[in-house]
């Protein structure tokens, strides 16, 4: 064969390859079966609902996740409750799971499918090992990144190495693990709509005022204000919606963390009578409160949502009496405003 023939059928071949590849790149081979497909934990897989206890470690540390009888809680703060969903998610993740191929056996490309050792520097992979209620292990992993896969047309994929192995696979399903504890907290400490309040009452003794408005329609009126100044209603707004959906960044046991005589106080009271007074203070760069709800409308009513007002009152002290809360900013900053923050600028007498 002369040299230019064979450089011809080189190149052909060549460009067939690689055109190959480029094709066969991101899809599913033709003989993939997702139901013929090994389990990845197959004890799960026959009973996800006898996970009794979760554990994550990554860079960032390490907690745990119990279940209870009322549902999930984290020991780590003290049995504070944990949104099931959530967890429920990543047991139902790690039993879908089932292997595809065997991936790279040489620690020095782990990093590339983010199932390196957790100890390493900016690590990026999650050990979660899920155990029943007698500890037994139903499921230990290191998660590692998904991939860009897809299987069976939807069921995407991700990397996965057995601990203390070189042993890594892809694998379908994606198990998404929130390596910071907050994260799995039922963060939600009161939701109290803007357009529901009624009154705010900001401060105690000197300096305290008293926002209200008679209807939902009507702008806020102010009492602890100089004279002749008049109120900053977009301001106001801001203060309006501090309780509208407040979330914790943290939180401790009130019976371990105290907050001093000299806290701050807020109070918002809704239309129906339901309040919900704060205690709060800023410790060690930290926005800290406790909440007591109570129901202050009249004693004597007994309609519909006078009733809902109460009950409302009921759940709130049920939720967050044992707790002190880690406040976002905008909340922090918006109950404990000076009556000087909300008023419009002095305008200067004529002379």
């Amino acid at each position: 064969m002369s040299p230019r023939i064979f450089l011809t059928w080189f190149v052909v071949t060549v460009v067939t390859v690689v055109l190959a590849v480029v094709v066969g790149i991101g899809h599913e081979t033709a003989s993939f079966d997702l139901l013929k497909r090994e389990p990845v934990f197959e004890a799960l897989r026959e009973n996800p609902d006898a996970v009794a206890k979760v554990e994550v470690k990554s860079r960032f540390g390490e907690f745990t996740l119990q279940r209870v009888s009322g549902g999930w809680v984290s020991p780590d703060r003290a049995d504070y409750p944990v949104k099931g969903s959530d967890v429920r998610r990543l047991i139902v993740g790690l039993s879908d799971m089932r292997f595809v191929e065997r991936k790279t056996a040489n620690p020095d490309r782990f990093k590339r499918l983010e199932v390196q050792e957790i100890s390493d520097e900016l690590s990026d992979s999650a050990y979660v090992k899920v155990s029943d209620a007698n500890g037994k292990a139903l499921a230990e992993v290191i998660v590692g990144r998904p991939s860009a896969r897809f299987f069976s047309g939807s069921v995407s994929g991700a990397y996965i190495r057995f601990p203390e192995t070189t042993d890594t696979w892809l694998v379908t399903s994606i198990a998404n693990v929130q390596t910071r504890l907050v994260a799995w907290l039922d963060r939600e400490i009161v939701t109290v709509p803007a357009d529901q309040i009624a009154r705010v009452s900001i401060g105690a003794g000197e300096g305290a005022y008293v926002l209200s408005r008679v209807d939902a329609k009507a702008a806020f009126s102010i009492e602890g204000a100089p004279k002749g100044r008049s109120l900053d209603q977009k301001k106001v707004r801001s203060v309006n919606r501090a309780l509208a959906d407040v979330e914790l960044e943290d939180v401790k046991q009130r019976s371990q963390f105290t907050l001093p005589k000299d806290s701050m106080v807020a109070e918002a009271v809704t239309f129906d009578g339901l309040s919900v007074r704060l205690r709060m203070a800023k410790i060690d760069k930290k926005n800290w409160a406790t909440f007591e709800a109570s129901y202050v409308g009249d004693a004597s009513d007994v309609s519909d949502a006078a009733t809902a007002a109460r009950d409302t009152a009921k759940a709130i002290n049920f939720r967050v009496a044992n707790w002190v809360y880690w406040l976002p900013s905008a909340a922090f900053e918006n109950l404990t405003r000076t009556v000087e923050e909300l008023l419009m600028p002095a305008v200067p007498e004529a002379s």
